[in-house]
C-alpha cells in the first residue's frame, strides 16, 4: 500500500538533513525522485551517493529559490518534462533568521515567510496544476507551528525558537487546510506534517548537552527523533494507503504536543 511505484515525487528542499533521508525513502519505495534545493554543493553530493545506491532509479536534480517565483516554475516545468507526470509534491524548505525577538526587523520577518508562506502558497499552485487525479502534496510545517517554544528548555546562548519561524508554520498549516478543500474536488490530497525535535547533532553547532536533554525530557518517548523516523509517516501520505485523507496535519512529535 505504501508503494510509489510509477509515482514521480518532486521534493523541494531535498538536498536539507530530513529532505536527504526522504529523498533515500522514496527510491526504496520505487519512486521517481526529483530533487530541488538551493544549495548546488548539496545536491551534487546527495545526488552521488543516490546514484551509487540505487544505480536504476530515476533521479532528476533541479535548482529552487522558493522566493522566486520564476525559479519555482522553471522547478515544476523541469520536472514534469521530464518525467511526464507529478504525482507528490514534500515542501521541505522553511525560513528562519534565529535572531531574539528583539533584533528582529521587518525586513527579517518577512523574508523568512516568503519562503514559509508566499513561496510555498506558489509552489503547491504550479505544481497542482500538473497534477491529476489521486496526487498528494505534503508539508513541512512543525510542532511550533501548534505551540510556542518554552524559554525555559533553552540555556543561555541559545535563542527561543524564532517567532517568524513558527507564524510562518501556523499559517502553512492554514494554507494546507485551505489548499486541501480547493484542490478536494480534482481529488488531489493535500496534508502537512508536523516534525518534533530532530536536530541535527552533527551540524548544528548550537546544540549541547543540557539542551538536548532538555528536548528529549519534553517528549513522551524521553527522546530526540532519529531523521529517518519522519520518512514514514510521508511516504504514508504520498501514497496510495492514505487515499482518503486530506486537510490534516500528522504530528511527528513523540508526543511533545500531546502533553
Amino acid at each position: 500500500m505504501n508503494d510509489l511505484t510509477n509515482k514521480t515525487i518532486l521534493v523541494a528542499g531535498g538536498a536539507g538533513y530530513l529532505g536527504s533521508s526522504l529523498c533515500k525513502a522514496i527510491l526504496s519505495n520505487n519512486g521517481n525522485l526529483s530533487i530541488a534545493d538551493i544549495d548546488d554543493k548539496k545536491i551534487n553530493i546527495l545526488l552521488g551517493a543516490l546514484k551509487i545506491e540505487y544505480p536504476d532509479a530515476k533521479i532528476l536534480s533541479v535548482k529552487l529559490d522558493i522566493k522566486n517565483e520564476s525559479s519555482i516554475t522553471e522547478c515544476v516545468n523541469t520536472t514534469y518534462e521530464h518525467f511526464g507526470s507529478i504525482d507528490g509534491l514534500v515542501n521541505a524548505t522553511f525560513g528562519a533568521t534565529n535572531k531574539n525577538l528583539e533584533n528582529l526587523s521587518a525586513d527579517d520577518f518577512n523574508a523568512a515567510n516568503e519562503i514559509n508562506l508566499t513561496g510555498s502558497f506558489l509552489l503547491s499552485r504550479a505544481t497542482s496544476s500538473k497534477m491529476k487525479a489521486g496526487a498528494s502534496i505534503v508539508m513541512f510545517a512543525s510542532m511550533y507551528g501548534i505551540v510556542s517554544p518554552n524559554p525555559s528548555l533553552y540555556p543561555d546562548g541559545i535563542n527561543p525558537n524564532p517567532i517568524e519561524y513558527g507564524a510562518g508554520k501556523a499559517g502553512l498549516i492554514q494554507l494546507t487546510k485551505y489548499l486541501a478543500g480547493y484542490y478536494g474536488p480534482q481529488d488531489i490530497r493535500v496534508n502537512a506534517i508536523a516534525p518534533g525535535p530532530f536536530p541535527n547533532l552533527i551540524k548544528d553547532d548550537n546544540h549541547n548537552e543540557v539542551f538536548i536533554n532538555n528536548l528529549k525530557n519534553s517528549t513522551m518517548l524521553k527522546r530526540i527523533g532519529e531523521s529517518n523516523e519522519i520518512d514514514g509517516p510521508i511516504i504514508f501520505l504520498l501514497s496510495n494507503a492514505s487515499s482518503y485523507i486530506t486537510g490534516q496535519v500528522l504530528k511527528v512529535d513523540g508526543g511533545w504536543t500531546a502533553w
